[in-house]
């Protein structure tokens, strides 16, 4: 039988194929004894260039790769390892371009058992990672259209909220008008103390549209899931079918998870938008519940695939049930794939971004599913030890307004917001000169900038941002208290490099009372 083999010089294979072979010294940058002669293909360098020294291995690497690499060397040689597997890293060849290699190695030692070379292979996958980044970015782009189409949503139920709002604003600032006129102060009193209560429902949902928009950084904090759902439910029930009945199980008190707010905002849209798409035209039940609950070693076998690894302990449970089409196997064989996009009763976009939405707050999804029978997606997160976050500062105290004095600069460039915020820091006995916008701001500041107290500033302004006014202030006077007001969260709106005692974060709208806190806090409490 052995006649009948082939006469296949393997050597000959391996060495003209893409798999490099080196042996490296157990030396200050690695020198090399051996190189393949495919080398020259993948670095461009002779082997000839590798064992004289003329190329010292370590200088090919990327700088930045360098000390990653080095490190693993360094781990494998003190976990006394015989083999062991490099995180791909980039090297540059000898015209300039930079590849990623993949690279397998083992540790000779000697009698003594001391490490005195490293033999193994590096093959190019530049090709490979190149592929990985561009699904990156179109998975990327995908999340980003999932969001806005979400978002749609979203701008529906708020629209419809906001007209609510509006008509109980523009209804009570009448009534106040009229019982002024005829010399009723309680009534009047009243409504416009209505009028306060609902501007700040019109302010707690921009700011659920602004976390939920926002491209930025990511908050992460403990998060009472009944509460985010019960808000974005409220958003979407005139979104929804109009012949779905939305039963809602929302316990208050269970642990809280830790977790973003807007994207759990963007999970419970989609899975809510889906299911009121799987009901189509007829009528039936969409149930969201949320509880506490142990899960098993059993049962987490049967976690999407794609989640996990999960430990069976006790998870927060978010389900979304509906009574609406189904799907078939095939489809929830796909269900979660990236570039899954094809539309089909009851289900679209979306669910590609729940996936990794959960991945990311290392939890997990149980999907349960059959034609004419439902859909039923229960997602299950690790609870964390901290309480949830109040969204809103506590309500303020009735203690008596602390009195200021001294001049204080306001830096607005909005006429309206200019006006009552002179007001407002009138009536807590401060004199009050206004700027027009940062530039305005820095040349009163260069010329008086001893005589003020603090600043007021905003930071979306023309011409010079309130960031770019602050790091100017900040030159010319480092310690002065600035007051930074933003209609987004504290973390888009300063820069960590930024953040020191005598600056302060004021979010838009604010009440008088928010303001009078955030000048305590930026003044160190002094009048």
């Amino acid at each position: 039988m052995d006649s009948l083999q082939p006469n296949v010089d393997e050597r000959e294979i391996f060495t003209r194929g893409p798999v490099v072979v080196f042996k490296w010294r157990n030396e200050p940058g690695w020198p090399v004894d051996y190189a393949s002669r495919n080398v020259l293909d993948v670095f461009g360098y002779t082997t000839d260039a590798f064992v004289s020294g003329e190329v010292a291995y370590s200088d090919l690497v990327d700088s930045e790769d360098l000390k990653r690499v080095g490190a693993e060397v360094q781990a494998a040689c003190e976990a006394g390892a015989s083999e062991f597997t490099h995180e791909p890293y980039r090297v540059r060849r000898a015209d300039g371009q930079q590849i990623w290699l993949f690279d397998h190695t083992n540790l000779i030692r000697d009698e003594a058992g001391e490490i005195t070379h490293f033999h193994g292979y590096v093959i190019d996958i530049t090709a490979q990672v190149e592929a990985q980044e561009e699904n990156r970015r179109l998975a990327q782009q995908l999340l980003q259209a999932q969001k806005l189409e979400s978002l749609g949503i979203l701008a529906g139920g708020l629209a419809h909220d906001f007209n609510n709002v509006l008509t109980g604003v523009m209804g009570h600032a009448a009534l106040a008008r009229f019982a002024h006129e005829d010399g009723r102060p309680e009534q009047a009193l009243e409504s416009m103390e209505q009028v306060e209560a609902l501007s700040l429902q019109a302010a707690d949902l921009c700011k659920q549209l602004l976390a939920y928009s926002g491209r930025g950084k990511f908050v992460v904090r403990p998060l009472d899931v009944s509460r985010v759902v019960r808000e974005v439910a409220s958003m979407l029930q005139v979104a929804i079918s109009k012949k779905a009945e939305l039963v809602l199980e929302l316990p208050e008190g269970l642990t809280a998870i830790l977790g973003d707010r807007a994207q759990l905002q963007q999970i419970v849209m989609n899975l809510l938008s889906n299911a009121s798409d799987a009901l189509g035209e007829a009528s039936g039940t969409i149930q969201v519940r949320v509880s506490e609950r142990e899960v098993g070693a059993a049962e987490l076998a049967e976690l999407t695939p794609g989640c996990g690894p999960l430990e069976p302990g006790r998870y927060l449970s978010l389900l979304v049930e509906d009574d609406g089409v189904g799907m078939s196997a095939e489809t929830k064989e796909r269900l979660f794939e990236p570039f899954y996009t094809t539309k089909f009763a009851g289900r679209g976009l979306g669910l590609a971004a729940v996936l990794g939405i959960i991945r990311s707050h290392q939890g997990g999804i149980f999907l349960r599913s059959r034609e004419g029978e439902g859909t039923r997606f229960e997602l299950v997160f690790p609870p964390c030890d901290a309480p949830a976050l109040p969204d809103h500062e506590p309500e303020v105290s009735d203690r008596p307004l602390p009195k200021g004095g001294g001049t204080v600069l306001l830096v607005d460039d909005e006429a309206i917001l200019r006006q009552v915020g002179g007001r407002l820091l009138g009536l807590l006995g401060y004199e009050v000169e206004l700027a027009v916008d940062g530039m305005d701001a820095l040349e009163k500041l260069r010329d008086h900038g001893e005589r003020y107290r603090f600043v007021v500033l905003d930071q979306a302004m023309p011409r010079l941002s309130g960031r770019e006014t602050l790091q100017e202030l900040r030159q010319l006077l480092p310690e002065l208290p600035v007051i930074l007001c933003s209609g987004y969260n504290q973390e888009q709106a300063i820069d960590a490099d930024q953040e020191g005692a005598s600056l302060e974060f004021l979010q838009k709208p604010y009440r008088l009372e928010q303001l009078t806190r955030a000048i305590e806090r930026a003044t160190g409490g002094s009048k």
